[in-house]
């Protein structure tokens, strides 16, 4: 289920170019430093929100890894200058955007384990910049 939803949300998503007012400062840090966007949709009420939060964005560990390659950016899911194209009912979401296309490499939703996070940014980031 957590693959469909992957495929839907990258397929959907990834054929826009984004939008995003929000967006233009931490695009032009990620193409001077070369990193990507990670953009955390997230919900107060939002368990799951919560625990990525504190076992992978508050963790010191990760928080340096992401931090070396990305951008991080996170909004909550209603507010009003979260771009059309990233609204989705299903949190937390993360995005994968390419700083100088405006457009999503890939798009996830719902918890993802540690490691298993690491693992997609660290092989987005590869694809990215080979």
């Amino acid at each position: 289920m957590h693959t469909l939803l992957k495929a839907l949300l990258v397929a959907f998503l990834g054929i826009t170019a984004l939008h995003a007012s929000f967006l233009e400062e931490e695009s032009v840090r990620a193409v001077k430093e070369k990193k990507l966007i990670l953009v955390n949709i997230v919900r107060d009420d939002c368990p799951y929100c919560r625990k990525m939060q504190r076992e992978i964005f508050n963790n010191p560990a990760y928080k340096k890894q992401i931090d070396q390659k990305f951008v991080f950016v996170s909004i909550d899911q209603d507010d009003p200058t979260l771009p059309q194209d990233l609204h989705t009912k299903y949190v937390p979401a993360n995005a994968i955007l390419s700083p100088s296309r405006h457009t999503i490499i890939e798009g996830y939703t719902g918890y993802m384990d540690p490691a298993s996070f690491m693992n997609v940014l660290e092989k987005a980031y590869k694809a990215e910049f080979k």
